[in-house]
């Protein structure tokens, strides 16, 4: 048996909607569009509080730690004010200041009877040595002193002996020199 099929092409005829039948037509349709950004906005809402709330809790433990940080160094900071300070102004006299211990270094190395006895003065860029030793060294030293090249101007200004003194070849001098360049290198402050 061959069945036949039917085909209608006409809209099945219906009752005319209702009003509840078009509010159940929105609901199942833009409502639920509606709704579903509605939600959406709502969890995006509570994200963002959280953030929010997280961010101001970790903001307020961060105000108090710096603020007990300040607290501590409150006490401190005149401590280091002076500290500070205290450096500028080492730094200042250090750069103002004269050098003189390689100077007296250099001084020493020319002396060749360490145990002489000896008085070195410096003085406004001079520098004047007084000892009582033998004459070979006084010449020795004035020697060095003329081919060094951190002093000019080496001389004896004074030499005194006594008779017994000549015999020995001994006296008392004053060696006086003028220091070329007697400033130190500069610090810079940190």
């Amino acid at each position: 048996m061959a069945e036949s099929r039917i085909f209608n092409l006409l809209k099945p005829i219906a009752p005319p909607e209702t009003v509840w039948d078009k509010i159940y037509d929105w609901i199942l349709g833009r409502a639920r569009v509606v709704i579903l950004i509605t939600e959406l906005l709502i969890v995006g809402a509570f994200v963002g509080k959280v953030v929010v709330d997280t961010t101001a809790k970790n903001k307020d433990n961060q105000i108090y730690s710096l603020q007990s940080e300040l607290a501590f160094y409150t006490d401190k900071e005149p401590v280091f004010r002076d500290i500070q300070k205290r450096d500028t102004q080492y730094v200042n006299i250090w750069n103002k200041s004269s050098g003189y211990s390689a100077i007296l270094d250099e001084i020493f190395s020319y002396i060749p009877n360490p145990g002489a006895q000896l008085t070195i003065r410096f003085d406004k860029g001079k520098v004047s040595i007084l000892g009582y030793d033998d004459l070979d060294s006084l010449k020795t030293l004035e020697t060095s002193l003329k081919n060094s090249k951190t002093f000019t101007n080496a001389s004896v200004n004074t030499l005194s002996l006594e008779q017994k003194e000549v015999l020995q070849a001994k006296g008392l001098y004053i060696l006086e020199a003028t220091i070329v360049n007697p400033k130190r290198e500069a610090l810079t402050a940190n």
